[in-house]
């Protein structure tokens, strides 16, 4: 029973959940692509709002997939019975990454800063939940898709599975951008294309977690 159940369940995760990220990547990418020309000005509304409702829909059913998997998985044929109880607290780890407006501030301060002495034009996107923080243009048009992460001290950095997404999409375009002891003396670190050059701890929750060492050995200090 285990082992079959176990089967059935890698046959939907390969199939169905690739085949929902995937259409959830390709409309995002489509959706940036409509942001893009809206901002230059160009009338997209009536095809933003239905490629919104359609990725919102698959988004749904992937965490809807997953959740019903995890139940297979861990599925008993036993009678509940009582062991015992726990109290959980909250894990204290330096390596944990809580939000913090002030630290956060601070990153993508550091972020509009360094992109502007660059000569760039960055755009704050943060709250539009596309898959990164800052929308960053050159004088010749070019494109950077930055995704801040600041933390207090230092200590790894946490992507989620938008981020990463857009990360694998945008390739050379897209940069984690690390600000490293920022209640202190913030220090930038760029890192072009990480999908391709960081290798992250994949987490229970689908984050992916990027050590210091990975940031700092690979990253581009600025």
């Amino acid at each position: 029973m285990l082992v079959e159940r176990e089967r059935q369940a890698a046959i939907k995760e390969k199939y169905g959940v690739r085949s929902l990220e995937y259409l959830i990547l390709k409309l995002d990418g489509d959706l940036i692509g409509l942001y893009n020309r809206r901002e230059g000005g160009e009338n997209v509304e009536r095809f933003v709002k239905p490629k919104e409702e359609q990725k919102a829909g698959y988004e749904h059913a992937l965490q809807e997939l997953k959740s019903g998997l995890e139940r297979e998985r861990n599925l008993s044929i036993a009678a509940p019975r009582f062991i015992g109880m726990a109290r959980v607290v909250p894990d204290m780890d330096e390596n944990v990454m809580v939000s913090d407006d002030d630290i956060e501030k601070i990153g993508m301060d550091v972020t509009m800063q360094y992109e502007r002495q660059q000569g760039w034009r960055p755009e704050d996107v943060s709250k539009e939940n596309l898959g990164f923080d800052v929308r960053s243009t050159s004088p010749d048009g070019h494109k950077r898709y930055i995704e801040v992460k600041a933390r207090a001290e230092v200590g790894p950095v946490a992507l989620t599975q938008n981020e990463w997404f857009k990360a694998k999409r945008f390739q050379d375009e897209f940069y984690l951008y690390a600000v490293l002891n920022a209640s202190k003396t913030p220090t930038l670190y760029r890192v072009q294309n990480p999908a391709a050059l960081l290798k992250p701890e994949e987490q229970v929750e689908v984050r992916y977690l990027v050590s210091v060492n990975e940031i700092t050995s690979k990253g581009e200090r600025a």
